[in-house]
């Protein structure tokens, strides 16, 4: 399967984006602008926030970067988690976001969200596309891991978070967050990590609870 593209983010003006997959997994037609320009970041499922000033920025350790910038490819690494990427309405900004239990549980999106608006771009101008990512049919987790969940977002109806028992539904945590922070246009891009399968029933995704450490896909977004 070829990276996924999002039709909400294509209708921006400006704007170039993939979600990988196991078969593609950093997006091939933008490899090459990906490779030459991409920052240096970790990811440690944490809250950090970088804005990426232009090419091949060395970011520390942090979980969403964005850039205003034009020809600075920024994006994120997932094997289950959420990856979210964002852009203002006009293509003037754009944003990548990894969004693990622990970046959902801890709202990453908030000062992603706040950093953006201090710089001129506010969140009923910007548009949303989450990515394949574990799905509630295959995020089984611990008793006590619900209840934080519970406990943290009590907005969102229990059954939309809490689906079945012991499994949580990260993507509509992150929906609703988007949300509440004020971006009303969002595309879901259904496809589970773990278990979804291309046409010839090879499995479509990398998945860290399926294969365990190894093999990423990367979302990636960028003013072209």
């Amino acid at each position: 399967m070829r990276a996924l593209e999002s039709r909400l983010l294509r209708s921006v003006p400006g704007i170039s984006h993939g979600f990988g997959t196991a078969a593609d997994p950093a997006a091939e037609k933008w490899r090459s602008q990906w490779e030459a320009t991409k920052p240096e970041w970790k990811q440690v499922h944490g809250v950090g926030v970088a804005r990426v000033a232009g090419p091949r920025q060395v970011c520390g350790e942090v979980d969403a970067l964005w850039t205003d910038a034009r020809e600075s490819w920024i994006g994120v690494a997932t094997a289950d988690c959420v990856p979210i990427l964002i852009a203002d309405r006009e293509g003037r900004a754009v944003a990548a976001i990894h969004a693990g239990w622990r970046g959902t549980l801890a709202k990453i999106l908030k000062p992603v969200l706040i950093q953006m608006d201090r710089a001129g771009f506010s969140a009923e101008g910007l548009v949303a596309a989450i990515g394949p990512s574990i799905r509630s049919c295959c995020f089984e987790v611990g008793e006590d891991l619900v209840e934080q969940f519970v406990t943290e977002f009590p907005q969102i109806p229990q059954d939309v978070l809490n689906p079945r028992h012991r499994h949580l539904d990260l993507v509509a945590v992150n929906e609703a967050l988007l949300r509440g922070f004020g971006v009303s246009e969002i595309d879901v891009l259904s496809a589970c990590t773990k278990c979804g399968r291309d046409a010839d029933g090879s499995f479509a995704f990398a998945s860290y609870r399926r294969d365990g450490s190894g093999t990423r896909q990367w979302s990636i977004i960028a003013r072209a």
